[in-house]
């Protein structure tokens, strides 16, 4: 098992009271870092912190309290964020009338003592249920939490001291943590089987006081205890100019509308100021605070930044756990936060791998020998750093790199998926989906924002996205490159093995690529993918002593306005990497460009 990420303990923590990344730092005596290695769904943020007993049903039934409603068309009533645009997507909510049983219900058993095990009775119908664990604060906690054991019927044993043997995923996480079943591909798990099971909730065994915790328990029902559909309402979050709404809403109807036999409902869109532009480990749980007051339960929050740094540079997406939130807002399991490309296959890979993280699936192969998902049907492969192309689960969306882009997924992964509690539900055949629930009352979405910047128009988009790289199947960027270095340039390096201790300028050292001409050459070719591009240019930097030619050609590549935005940042990052003084006469130079981001992340990298 490896060691989750602990921040530097001199950093400051932004306040979530003033929704900025400047904020005060929050003292506490187990701080981890912004990415513990699992995690799952939280709590109901309609119920009071002391509330407990009872069931509460949610996904079309209105919570105990009564607060909020419908209007006819199933839409909530109550007021969204100022800055928040909704976009009814998938369409059709409501179809075949509303649902005779309520698809997703969940068990509040209040607080509960650490280290007892709990007793939770699973009755036939359900595909699979989530445990989450709670620290009972008024605000998110940096304390550790979680699910220290799940066993159930006849005794099987489903996660054990925080973890799934043989996975590199620990179930606590900062202030909330969780695991699910089914997560593994044993037969106690896939098919489900109902019955009492016992549920542990735990410390992460740092042994720190951590006050009240209270257990909910999340399960996902149909009437015959089979999927049969429903529809994943999502929360688009875009920080500062990092994409235009058209195009965010775009990738994720292109990446989720079919998804595992799903279909994409309300996308409502939110713009989060340009200091969130840029987010590391640090800031993950910050940033992830923000989707409070966030639109419907349940529902997926997507954070859409113009790069992730620190500990998880070049990474093109980062889940803080697996599996994440979906029925609660503002925590720090409550979202996924992705790079994106403006390259649609690349990107609909990227949503849909991260989305597996969040609804429990783990990388087919780790990129650390030895540890991969706990499933039966899914290939390993027996050295992904060697083999890379040739391993035999290289065309699986959950494979570390995202593999060949294809995206395929196995019967378990799909059932994992399916099971878990992301979606509004359908229960039976030709049945509707349940209405989303009113909207938080709480935290306006996002905190304090800055104005929405204007979105391009779709014709502008169009042409932003023309030659931003190879169509697919052109390869032939890739000629002087040795193959494995070709795979990590264009691949979804994932903010997941990040956190498990990954450097992707060392993978890519390893699979023979140093000179700083060579990647400068990926950089500056316009067949090559945009990913591919961002990141030659970012390691050009970092090659062996890189020449005066060198750094001219990325001073000069960081300001061609030709360049796609990644493409240029990646320029900005190597120089950085390479020459600070350089770096400082680039910002200088940058400061009036035409791409606020462009000129932005150029004073960034320059201090």
């Amino acid at each position: 098992m490896t060691e989750p990420l602990a921040p530097a303990p001199s950093a400051a923590r932004p306040s979530r009271r003033d929704g900025t990344p400047e904020g005060e730092r929050r003292a506490t005596p187990a701080r981890r870092g912004g990415l513990l290695a699992a995690g799952v769904l939280a709590a109901l943020a309609a119920l009071d912190a002391s509330a407990c007993g009872g069931k509460v049903v949610i996904d079309g039934f209105e919570p105990r309290d009564g607060a909020g409603g419908f209007d006819e068309t199933g839409g909530s009533t109550s007021s969204a964020p100022r800055d928040a645009s909704s976009s009814g997507q998938g369409g059709e909510i409501g179809e075949g009338g509303a649902p005779p049983i309520p698809p997703l219900v969940e068990e509040d058993l209040g607080e509960v003592a650490i280290g007892v095990p709990i007793p939770v009775d699973i009755p036939p119908g359900t595909l699979g249920f989530t445990a989450i664990a709670q620290l009972m604060t008024s605000r998110p906690s940096f304390d550790p939490i979680g699910i220290a054991e799940i066993s159930g019927p006849g005794g099987r044993t489903f996660a054990t001291d925080y973890s799934i043997p043989g996975t590199m995923g620990t179930f606590y996480n900062q202030g909330i943590g969780a695991a699910a079943v089914p997560q593994t591909g044993a037969a106690a798990a896939v098919p489900f089987v109902p019955g009492t099971y016992w549920i542990t909730v735990g410390d992460g065994g740092f042994g720190v006081p951590a006050g009240p915790a209270r257990l909910s328990v999340w399960r996902r029902q149909t009437l015959d205890g089979r999927f049969h559909g429903g529809k994943i309402d999502i929360n688009a979050f875009i920080a500062g100019r990092a994409l235009s709404e058209e195009y965010m809403k775009s990738a994720l109807r292109t990446a989720y509308q079919g998804f595992v036999g799903l279909s994409v409902g309300n996308i409502t869109v939110h713009h989060l100021g340009p200091e969130w532009d840029v987010i590391d480990e640090e800031l993950l749980p910050i940033v992830l605070e923000q989707t409070a007051g966030a639109a419907g339960r349940p529902a997926l929050n997507v954070i859409a930044v113009s790069q992730l740094g620190g500990r998880l540079e070049l990474a093109a997406g980062v889940t803080p756990a697996v599996p994440s939130v979906a029925v609660e807002h503002g925590t720090h399991l409550s979202g996924i936060v992705v790079a994106l490309y403006e390259q649609p296959d690349a990107d609909t890979v990227i949503l849909r791998h991260e989305l597996g993280h969040l609804a429990g699936l783990f990388h087919t192969t780790e990129l650390e020998p030895g540890f991969a998902d706990p499933l039966d049907d899914t290939a390993r492969c027996d050295d992904v750093l060697a083999l890379e192309a040739r391993c035999p689960d290289y065309s699986n969306v959950m494979f570390p790199t995202g593999g060949d882009l294809s995206g395929k997924m196995t019967p378990q992964q799909t059932t994992i998926v399916q099971a878990s509690a992301f979606y509004r539900g359908i229960v039976e055949d030709g049945g509707g989906a349940a209405d989303p629930l009113p909207d938080d009352p709480g935290t306006p979405a996002g905190g304090a924002r800055a104005p929405a910047p204007a979105g391009r128009d779709m014709a502008q988009a169009g042409r932003d996205l023309a030659g931003r790289g190879a169509a697919p199947g052109d390869r032939a960027w890739t000629v002087a490159l040795p193959p494995r270095a070709a795979t990590l340039l264009e691949g979804h390096f994932c903010g997941q093995s990040a956190a498990a201790g990954a450097d992707f300028f060392a993978l890519l050292r390893a699979a023979g690529v140093a000179d700083a001409d060579q990647l400068l050459a990926v950089g500056r070719d316009p067949a090559a993918p945009v990913q591919a591009r961002a990141r030659a240019l970012a390691a050009a930097g970092r090659a062996a002593t890189p020449s005066a030619p060198a750094l001219a050609e990325l001073q000069a590549l960081a300001a061609d306005p030709r360049l796609p935005r990644r493409a240029r940042l990646g320029a900005i990052q190597g120089l950085a990497s390479a020459s600070p003084a350089a770096a400082r006469a680039l910002a200088a130079r940058l400061a009036a460009d035409p791409d606020a981001v462009v000129g932005r992340m150029a004073t960034r990298a320059a201090r």
